[in-house]
């Protein structure tokens, strides 16, 4: 993030290795502000597994936690000027992809 996006600030997140069914599961998450190769406004990207899902972003549950369930004026941040990039990481033995080529993470779970 630091290397490519060059933003002002960064904070990680990194929750301890859980289990679900199961299933063990990791889920890493990054916040950054500001940067030369940032658009204004709200940006995620998701990964899987260590690999960034490209496609239905919109869907994603990430996306749509980060859009509508963060209130992001309560940092005193503003989704329409200030350049926020949310990453967001799940790596899981099993992942609950939604769509036939794996394309979005659902929130069914």
């Amino acid at each position: 993030i630091r290397k490519t996006l060059e933003p002002d600030l960064v904070a990680t997140a990194r929750d301890k290795a859980s289990a679900y069914e199961g299933h063990p599961f990791l889920i890493e998450a990054a916040v950054s502000l500001g940067g030369k190769e940032c658009k204004e406004g709200l940006t995620v990207v998701r990964f899987a597994n260590r690999i960034p899902l490209l496609f239905e972003a919109g869907a994603d549950v990430a996306t749509r936690v980060a859009q509508s369930k963060i209130r992001w004026a309560s940092y005193k941040m503003d989704l329409k000027r200030d350049k926020i990039g949310v990453f967001v990481s799940i790596v899981s033995t099993k992942v609950p992809f939604k769509g036939t080529g794996k394309e979005y993470i659902g929130d069914d779970i």
